[in-house]
């Protein structure tokens, strides 16, 4: 018997959200909760508390978000919590009384199971997202789902091919009211430019940068700036990229992905000193950079810096920051990255979003 999970941690509770949707079996999920090897739930319930365990899958049940009513839960019943007196048999089947048996011996779950807070629920959305068959994410209605939903959705359709209707539901999200505090606007802005281009409407790309410069909505022109830099040096236009980066640092001066972009613009020309000065800026402002973000971007500035001393091009994958595994590695290359000092703090919680990493 391992040992049994708890809820308190909001990673867990999340965990169990997704395990309560793509196994809904009540015995299985209350073993998993208890701790107990794989199969112990199919047979009889003798672990004990398991009448609590069921309990708390019972609720898990309830909670759960429900692919088919837009990841919302469905209407849920109040169940008083199991009670287990000194005089009670006890929970574990042996006959016994609970105080003569498990009472002194076996630790009692000492956490309440209440409703999961927004960022658990949308941390479970962004995991179920990637865990559920494509039938089942065809089945979500799209004008119920959250905007986490729709850009976890949106991630999939592309994977798979159907880049059509992951602009789609991009664009649904863009042009709703962009409040949701577990959303980055800022990636989305930049990966909805990209997709717009790979499906060759490059034109249209740059049109909604243009126009997203104009009016910006919960994020800052120069962040906006940047992504129009890094579209027109993948679009091999120089002069309008120098003019962007020039705007994104204006705006801000530390931003170390700006002075990348800057580097890149210099090294793509073979001023060699400018280009090294620039990246020698970007590792200077790196600190800015979260944690999860930094060993890629220090690998990707580091390999620019030290092409550019040695008076070489830029490779190909490295500048445009070609995609390893988004699972792997926050996108941070010249492509279309966002801010990579965007913090979490930012935006006023943490990202729940695992399939898109910033």
């Amino acid at each position: 018997m391992g040992e049994p999970k708890d809820l308190n941690n909001p990673a867990l509770y999340a965990e169990a959200l997704v395990r309560a949707v793509l196994e809904p079996s009540r015995e299985s999920l209350a073993a998993w909760l208890a701790g107990m090897e794989e199969g112990v739930a199919d047979g009889p319930a003798t672990y004990p508390f398991h009448t609590w365990y069921l309990y708390f899958a019972d609720r898990l049940l309830e909670m759960m978000p429900h692919p088919e009513l837009g990841f919302h839960a469905r209407p849920k019943r109040t169940v008083p919590a199991p009670k287990i007196g000194r005089n009670d048999a006890c929970p574990c089947g042996s006959g016994k009384k609970y105080k003569v048996c498990h009472l002194d011996q076996e630790a009692r779950p000492d956490w309440k199971i209440g409703s999961p807070t927004p960022a658990i629920r949308a941390m479970a959305i962004s995991q179920l997202v990637h865990a559920l068959p494509m039938t089942r994410l065809e089945k979500v209605p799209v004008d119920l789902a959250s905007p986490v939903a729709l850009t976890e959705m949106a991630t999939v359709y592309q994977a798979h091919g159907r880049l059509e209707e992951a602009l789609a539901l991009v664009k649904r999200v863009l042009e709703g009211d962009r409040q949701d505090a577990f959303l980055l606007y800022d990636y989305w802005i930049a990966r909805y430019a990209e997709w717009l281009v790979e499906a060759g409407q490059e034109k249209a790309g740059e049109q909604f940068l243009l126009d997203e410069y104009d009016t910006p909505r919960a994020v800052k022109a120069w962040q906006v700036a940047q992504k129009l830099a890094a579209f027109y040096i993948d679009q091999g236009d120089l002069e309008n990229a120098a003019t962007w980066v020039d705007t994104a640092l204006d705006g801000d001066g530390e931003n170390p992905f700006n002075h990348y972009l800057k580097g890149m613009l210099a090294h793509l020309d073979e001023l060699w000193e400018a280009a090294v000065d620039s990246y020698q800026q970007a590792l200077a402002h790196s600190g800015r950079i979260r944690p999860e973000e930094q060993a890629y971007m220090l690998h990707l500035v580091r390999d620019a810096l030290a092409r550019a001393q040695h008076q070489q091009p830029l490779d190909d994958e490295e500048e445009r920051g070609e995609e390893e595994g988004e699972e792997a590695d926050p996108e941070v290359g010249a492509e279309w990255a966002k801010s990579p000092d965007q913090t979490k703090e930012e935006n006023g919680s943490d990202h729940p979003q695992q399939g898109n990493p910033s």
